[in-house]
């Protein structure tokens, strides 16, 4: 049987209060050095170990933090947020935290246990991860049970006081944007995601506003592709593209997609014999990627190692100041990358390709 305090204290014929204030070094605790040693004494015979519970209440910290998340389907989330956990992991023991991982199906139960982490005071603050229409329901039931968090995902607009950390998806469009007009580019095509998600509009955002800032006009819509991360349906919007007479088709594409819309688009123009190049009169890209990336035939601009273990960093200065709401700080924290020149094979167009794609179907 575990030795608890009021063991000691009865054992020495002593007050619980005056033995728990000597062992835990409590300021204001009087008591002779002869009593202290008799205390540590006895606690040490009778194997007294404090509870870490009781002490992390007491001291009102537990030096622990949870990472929440409601799951999410494919083996390409798992592997993300395997390397995610190793890197937050690492930040949180170098600032004194203990990291607690807390993963559920379904939504509710995330919320279900927030609740709990709240009304036990478990952990000193959570960081939450995941889709903005799920971590948005996590953050405002936080808010509400006043637990500091720090939440991943694109918040400002609604939420500006919340500490977030994301990229800013907005300065990469725009400087891929920027570098494809440097080099002279004039009609610039956008191939990004369909999807709803904050990042998507954030990136898309970027290349609509830069357009109009830096080419006197608005974006047309037909130069805006957005597809799942699939080749097939990216290599038809550029072979439309691409067929269009010289006068009126684009040279230049910002990247706001997956690898797959890079590799259909270097298929696409393999097939007419060209490639990707930072030439004026070629056809140029720049954009986001997903690690790993290698071009196979030309050379471009992109953004890489732009996964998410590496907003890691910045989730722990943004959860110190979570934790104290008296420190004046930014609560929005923003990853900007370098827009670099991407790795490339190097491969020789020896003429028009002509490549060809299992569809979903023939594989099922």
């Amino acid at each position: 049987m575990r030795t608890r305090l009021k063991d000691v204290a009865a054992k020495l014929n002593l007050s619980p209060a005056l033995v728990s204030g000597v062992l835990n070094n409590r300021p204001h605790v009087w008591a002779s050095e002869e009593t202290r040693a008799r205390i540590v004494e006895a606690a040490l015979a009778l194997n007294y170990h404090p509870s870490a519970a009781a002490q992390a209440l007491s001291r009102g910290k537990t030096d622990a933090i949870v990472f929440a998340y409601k799951r999410l389907a494919g083996a390409a989330y798992r592997l993300a947020y395997s390397g995610l956990m190793d890197s937050l992991s690492s930040e949180f023991q170098s600032a004194g935290y203990d990291l607690t991982v807390a993963n559920f199906a379904t939504q509710e139960e995330v919320l279900a246990h927030l609740q709990k982490l709240a009304s036990s005071h478990a952990c000193d603050a959570v960081v939450l991860w995941g889709r903005e229409e799920d971590t948005e329901l996590q953050a405002e039931l936080l808010e509400s049970l006043n637990m500091p968090f720090v939440v991943k995902g694109r918040h400002e607009i609604d939420h500006p006081h919340w500490h977030q950390v994301d990229f800013d998806h907005e300065l990469m469009t725009r400087q891929a944007l920027e570098h494809l007009v440097t080099i002279g580019h004039q009609r610039i095509a956008y191939l990004g995601f369909p999807h709803i998600e904050g990042f998507v509009r954030a990136l898309r955002a970027g290349y609509l506003e830069t357009h109009l800032r830096l080419l006197g006009r608005p974006a047309d819509p037909a130069f805006i592709g957005e597809f799942e991360d699939e080749a097939e349906p990216n290599i038809a919007k550029i072979s439309e593209w691409l067929a269009l007479p010289e006068s009126i088709r684009p040279t230049g594409f910002v990247m706001g997609a997956g690898n797959k819309a890079w590799q259909a688009l270097e298929l696409c123009l393999a097939q007419t014999g060209r490639k990707i190049s930072d030439s004026p009169d070629s056809f140029s890209a720049a954009g986001i990627t997903s690690s790993p990336f290698t071009l196979m035939f030309g050379d471009a601009r992109a953004y890489q190692g732009i996964e998410i273990d590496n907003l890691a960093r910045f989730v722990t200065p943004a959860l110190i100041h979570a934790l104290d709401p008296s420190r004046e700080s930014v609560q929005i924290h923003r990853f900007r990358p370098e827009l670099t020149q991407a790795k490339t094979l190097g491969i020789s167009v020896p003429g028009p390709l002509v490549a060809s794609f299992i569809s979903r179907s023939e594989i099922a």
